[in-house]
């Protein structure tokens, strides 16, 4: 198993250590989205790393809290939303004024990433859906300063025969296509 590969300056494949946690003070980060399986992905990816996911369903939802004095780090922003969209809730987030968090689009367009937008979101800023957890962590890391640290994997606890099974009778492996179809989906990001 080798670890994901990034590219250097020089355009160098490199290998890159898993990312299990970061130094320093823990961040805050908001994800809007109205598809519930979306934002509990991005809460799977991100909790288990450190950070302090809040999720609203609405960017009206999302507006909300702000006013109540919460103060994310960093958002993560979906375009497509009823009621208010993403562009609407980020006009009305930065007229909230004060302490302005980083946000990242989320999007499953590709040409949401090309528009030019009087917003100032630069195309490094957008996040394309399925999201790919590396291209995600590598703008946290960018945006919020991250330093990652390389936790200890946690070892599986032994495994134990089913009961009714006889100690010593093999397991069959899942058919062929099982497996494809679940690397495709880890190739994905979806873990």
């Amino acid at each position: 198993h080798r670890p994901p590969s990034v590219t250097s300056d020089f355009g160098v494949r490199e290998w890159r250590k898993p990312r299990r946690s970061y130094a320093g003070a823990r961040r805050k980060i908001l994800v809007i989205d109205n598809e519930e399986a979306d934002r509990e992905l991005l809460v799977n990816v991100l909790q288990p790393l450190g950070f302090e996911v809040r999720t609203a369903a609405s960017g009206h939802d999302a507006l909300d809290l702000l006013t109540t004095g919460y103060q994310p780090d960093a958002v993560l922003l979906d375009l497509a939303m009823p009621g208010i969209d993403g562009w609407e809730t980020l006009r009305r987030l930065r007229a909230l004024g004060g302490a302005q968090p980083q946000v990242a689009i989320v999007s499953a367009n590709a040409f949401d990433r090309v528009l030019d937008n009087s917003l100032g979101v630069e195309p490094q800023d957008y996040v394309l859906k399925p999201v790919r957890h590396s291209e995600l962590l590598d703008w946290l890391e960018r945006k919020l300063h991250l330093v990652w640290q390389e936790a200890p994997v946690p070892t599986a606890p032994a495994t134990q025969p089913p009961v009714n099974a006889p100690a010593n009778e093999p397991v069959p492996a899942p058919p062929r296509a099982a497996l494809l179809a679940l690397q495709e989906l880890v190739k994905l990001g979806y873990f």
